[in-house]
């Protein structure tokens, strides 16, 4: 039987045809096509930061890589909140030959985010591939002789004793899938979204650069705990003062900034909402510390040292920056959140000892200008170099103040992050401002001797010890594996910086952390840089609450 169609119902046809298309088409171009669709609030959290975020690229966007360890991406071991090694991939591990040889076994059930299972050889495959195309991860070659595998045990050979190889190896790497990452030769210039898959416990979903949001979907195959939350957002604020009032209109969840409590001065602005708590620890880092060129002189005379400590108003900087809730710091640099501290003396502000310091270094003010001159009647300037996406505006004010008290003129260079490393690296200034994070603290031979350390190279380190006394030190720390021992030399090395001054802190902080209090189950963990971490997405749970208004 033939069926004849009239020329209109054709024509409708094909519209709706041509209009189904369209709306696939548009949804396959979409960034998400399941963000629109999520609207399930208990089980969706939303993070507010600062981080500013370009790429997708573990290995080339500093801040992403931060959001790969927290979701995405495991390592072989972790470390719980109180700094006690956990395990992730490797379930049980063995040093042995006094810390030549370590062994991980990893555990049988681990999947990657596209279904393929973790094996040993990804694990090989990760070292090896870092070393030979990530910059940063150059102390692999120096470090390690041999890897091998066998079924699900890994075992790395290394050219020297380490005992702190778990934290600088079996956490901070994380293991990359070999499927993907072997077809890249260029993992700096790679657009390819797969590089976003690993075998953590949530899976990338997008990121909407003009929505400045990053989501991530729970991976309901993880080997471990799942998360009770189905999905993460983090949506990403140009400044504190937008975040801020994200935060009061319930936009957001929680704050999140790595090594970064909440600002003082937008705290107050959340005292008093009945819809939030806070969250508070002893600081890890050093969220303000000033370094010295050793190479320039006068700065690589102690005395001269001395004196700018000396001259330094560390009340006040405590009450500008954290509106008294820090402390004033102590010589060994070190905060006194960390197992092994030992209590030196404060750092002291008294000018006038300062000026005699000063003084007989031979540093005069012969014009009477207010500025002290050098003894060839040069007058002294001091180059302050600080980073730009810091925030330190007023406490430059604080230092250029008081060091033009004593008489020492400040000349402030601002630069980006990547100019301000260069002219770290290349010695382009008499002092630098930076801070120093939980892991900066942990790296290398721990207690922050990676900053200091000038056979390190990259990143924020300043290098400014050639010591072989302090090289020394370094060495035996990473060569005992005995608790005892460990703990005698971090105290002789915090006792090497109250009496050389490489660099000083210039406050040691609380940390506070605002958050919605229907999210329970938040634990700190300022190693992974604050609420945002894996320990929190264990226990998270979404609680009804009454409204407590804005």
């Amino acid at each position: 039987m033939k069926f004849v169609y009239p020329l209109k119902s054709i024509y409708k046809s094909l519209l709706i045809i041509i209009l189904l298309f369209f709306l696939i088409y548009i949804s396959g171009c979409s960034v998400s096509p399941k963000e629109e669709i999520f609207s399930a609030e208990t089980k969706l959290l939303r993070i507010g930061s600062t981080l500013n975020i370009k790429q997708i690229n573990p290995l080339t966007d500093y801040y992403y890589n931060i959001l790969a360890m927290l979701m995405t991406h495991d390592s072989l071991v972790r470390f719980d909140p109180d700094l006690r090694v956990v395990p992730q991939l490797a379930q049980s591990w063995e040093c042995l030959e006094g810390g030549k040889l370590w062994k991980f076994r990893l555990v049988p059930d681990a999947k990657w985010h596209d279904g393929y299972p973790v094996s040993a050889t990804d694990v090989i495959f990760t070292f090896r591939y870092l070393a030979l195309h990530n910059p940063s991860s150059g102390w692999i070659a120096d470090l390690i002789e041999d890897i091998q595998a066998n079924d699900t045990e890994v075992v790395f050979r290394l050219k020297k004793p380490y005992s702190r190889f778990l934290i600088n190896a079996g956490f901070i790497v994380r293991i990359l899938p070999q499927h993907i990452w072997e077809e890249i030769d260029s993992p700096q210039r790679t657009n390819n979204r797969a590089i976003t898959t690993g075998c953590g416990p949530f899976i990338f979903n997008s990121f909407n650069q003009k929505a400045n949001k990053i989501c991530f979907d729970v991976n309901n195959n993880y080997h471990g705990v799942i998360p009770d939350i189905e999905r993460i957002e983090f949506h990403l604020y140009q400044n504190m003062d937008v975040l801020t009032l994200a935060l009061l209109k319930k936009r957001i969840d929680v704050y999140y900034k790595y090594a970064s409590g909440y600002p003082v001065q937008y705290l107050k602005k959340l005292i008093g909402n009945g819809n939030l708590e806070m969250a508070e620890a002893d600081s890890m880092g050093v969220p303000a510390a000033l370094g010295f060129n050793m190479k320039h002189e006068p700065l690589g005379q102690k005395d001269i040292r001395k004196a700018i400590t000396l001259s330094i108003n560390y009340k006040r900087i405590n009450q500008c920056l954290f509106g008294g809730k820090g402390r004033v710091p102590g010589t060994g640099f070190v905060p006194p959140v960390f197992p092994f501290w030992t209590e030196l003396s404060e750092l002291t502000y008294n000018p006038q000892e300062s000026r005699k310091l000063l003084a007989s270094s031979g540093l005069v003010d012969n014009n009477g200008d207010g500025i002290l001159e050098l003894p060839d009647g040069k007058k002294l300037s001091l180059t302050l170099l600080a980073r730009t996406d810091l925030g330190d505006a007023q406490l430059i004010k604080l230092l250029k103040h008081d060091l033009k008290a004593v008489g020492l003129d400040l000349v402030i260079q601002s630069a980006d992050l990547s100019t301000w490393i260069a002219f770290l690296q290349n010695g382009r200034y008499d002092l630098v401002l930076f801070r120093t994070t939980p892991w900066g603290m942990m790296m290398h031979a721990g207690y922050s001797s990676g900053y200091f350390d000038s056979r390190r190279k990259g990143g924020g380190t300043i290098g400014n010890l050639t010591d072989p006394d302090f090289f020394s030190l370094c060495d035996r720390i990473l060569a005992t594996t005995e608790p005892s021992s460990s703990k005698r030399l971090y105290h002789e090395l915090q006792a090497y910086y109250a009496r050389h001054l490489p660099a000083i802190a210039l406050c040691w902080s609380k940390n506070i952390y605002p958050f919605r209090k229907n999210w329970q189950g938040f634990r700190v963990h300022q190693l992974e840089g604050g609420l945002a971490n894996r320990f929190s997405w264990r226990f998270l749970k979404f609680v009804e609450l009454p409204d407590s208004g804005e």
